[in-house]
């Protein structure tokens, strides 16, 4: 299976007959979707989240061009970067780095090089790589949504740094009947979830006599924090995949639901 969502013909679909239940924001779901429906899965839209930019976007720009001077501009997801760069086009310093895979695609799109985890996609292992482990006396910036990732900040403080935090767009969760929730639930193999937003925001609306369900269903989750999250929220099998890519949720998929069998 390629990133584009070509398949070889001579292999089995991984996914044939799975029906999966893709929450991720409208604008980012059409790779993902591809793919699932490229190995025999079905795809079944559930925008959970609406991404747009942060109420108070003034004060943002002006802590980015008031930051072109930092050590480095670490980015929290590819959504911060697409808003950032509305915010502060031109400028950024020469050192990026990026949590996740995608994020890091987004910003290698605008032609900067960018440091990112080799294999752990998440906040702590960017804290791993070896640039930000002594950086005292640096001055960083994280780019990131109100309530982003918690972790980076008070860490990279701890061992020496400044460090601001600007934040560039907001999540802000759809609203839907519980009938649409309920049956989307009933029709679902397995869910995939990009943010413990999304996640919460799902059980919310999911119905009481469906609850038992969801918490059942095999459950896709960004990292190994994300999967402690939805276990304390009373999901049975959350699990994360090795790569947090669109190629890497659907290696998860298949071998969650051949495990089920």
């Amino acid at each position: 299976m390629s990133a584009s969502g070509a398949t070889d013909p001579s292999k089995p679909q991984v996914l044939a007959g799975r029906r999966i239940l893709v929450t991720r924001p409208a604008h980012q779901a059409d790779l993902l979707c591809r793919l699932i429906e490229a190995e025999g899965g079905k795809a079944l839209r559930l925008p959970l989240l609406s991404i747009v930019p942060a109420p108070h976007a003034g004060g943002a720009r002006r802590l980015l061009e008031a930051s072109r001077g930092a050590d480095a501009w670490i980015f929290t997801s590819a959504n911060a970067v697409q808003h950032a760069r509305l915010l502060c086009p031109e400028g950024w310093p020469a050192q990026l780095a990026a949590v996740g895979a995608a994020t890091a695609a987004a910003l290698e799109a605008g032609g900067h090089p960018v440091l990112t985890p080799a294999a752990n996609y998440s906040s702590e292992g960017l804290l791993e790589l070896p640039q930000f482990r002594d950086v005292r006396g640096q001055r960083l910036l994280i780019v990131t949504g109100e309530r982003g990732l918690g972790v980076l900040a008070p860490a990279l403080r701890g061992r020496g740094a400044t460090v601001e935090v600007a934040e560039v767009y907001r999540r802000v969760p759809l609203p839907y009947d519980g009938a649409h929730i309920a049956e989307a639930v009933r029709a679902c193999h397995a869910v995939v979830i990009t943010s413990g937003e999304a996640l919460q925001h799902l059980l919310r609306l999911t119905p009481e006599p469906q609850r038992a369900r969801l918490l059942g269903l095999k459950l896709v989750v960004p990292g190994a924090r994300m999967v402690e999250k939805a276990a304390e929220l009373g999901f049975r099998t959350p699990l994360a995949p090795e790569k947090m890519t669109d190629p890497g949720i659907v290696q998860a998929l298949a071998q969650a639901l051949a495990a089920a069998h």
